[in-house]
């Protein structure tokens, strides 16, 4: 059998290993879950099983430790070995999985820290879609001059900012991509943190730190608001902060090309950090 497209064993009390063969198939979908399985998972599945979009594998007794063979598995959308018994540290290559919507690993036996390398994971458009309730106009928060940003809600019911890319405008893809190859290098109290994006071939957007006081600009001009002395010190010292890390923090000098109250957030705390608009790396 050279080519199988689906395979659905869930829920019939197999037990033993996983067969060797699996591995050998060009199937697109694998459920095995609330079974019996035990032992390791053969080696040959991650290596010859690139195809695979979809792998449930959760509430068997499969042990052992993931191989960093499992980041070459770059088909894959949906994993799940929640449930079982790996032990060992989580591997680095999962980070290379960036078709990945939903991934799950708990309860499990994993040890050490979260890979750095998950933070390269992005978040797919599907979820960015219903996060944002299809880029409603009641969340949208912001606009600037290479997109809007909108506030949405992501897996377990995180609170994010989503700065949308507008493709018609010239050099917004190349923005795009310079901000996430200088933001994955850079972190500080001050800066709002990139926690992912979402891209294609004609969409692309970065999901940020969601900052419920909003804007400099707001409170500085707003009727309603007000910052006393005291705070607007310590909003010139946390920008005064943000800046001196990016120009002299790190190996590389960056510049941020845009800096004004409306670029400049105000977390839950009242502190002032510096968003992500457009940044040179000189």
């Amino acid at each position: 059998m050279d080519v199988l497209y689906r395979i659905d064993l869930s829920a019939n009390k197999p037990s033993g290993e996983i067969p060797s063969c699996l591995g050998d198939l060009s199937s697109l979908g694998e459920h095995l879950y609330s079974n019996a399985l035990s032992s390791i998972i053969p080696p040959s599945f991650w290596s010859t099983n690139k195809d695979i979009s979809i792998l449930r594998l959760s509430s068997n007794f499969l042990n052992g430790s993931l191989p960093l063979g499992i980041g070459s598995v770059r088909s894959l959308s949906i994993l799940d070995l929640s449930r079982n018994q790996f032990s060992g540290e989580i591997p680095s290559t999962m980070g290379q999985l960036q078709n990945l919507v939903s991934l799950s690993l708990s309860m499990n036996n994993f040890e050490g820290l979260i890979p750095q390398s998950f933070g390269d994971l992005r978040i797919s458009y599907y979820e960015v879609v219903r996060g944002t309730n299809n880029f409603d106009e009641a969340n949208l928060i912001g606009r600037g001059g290479l997109g809007l940003v909108y506030r949405g809600t992501l897996q377990a019911e995180n609170i994010v900012a989503v700065k949308v890319f507008n493709t018609e405008v010239q050099d917004a893809f190349r923005g795009f991509d310079l901000e996430c190859e200088v933001l994955r290098n850079i972190r500080h109290r001050n800066l709002v943190k990139v926690i992912s994006s979402c891209a294609n071939l004609d969409f692309k957007a970065l999901v940020l730190e969601y900052m419920p006081n909003g804007d400099l600009d707001y409170w500085l001009y707003s009727h309603n608001n007000f910052l006393d002395l005291n705070r607007r010190l310590k909003a010139m010292i946390d920008v005064a902060s943000a800046m001196e890390y990016l120009h002299e923090g790190h190996s590389f000098v960056v510049i941020h090309c845009d800096l004004k109250p409306s670029n400049i957030l105000l977390d839950e705390d009242m502190v002032a950090r510096v968003s992500v608009l457009v940044y040179q790396n000189l």
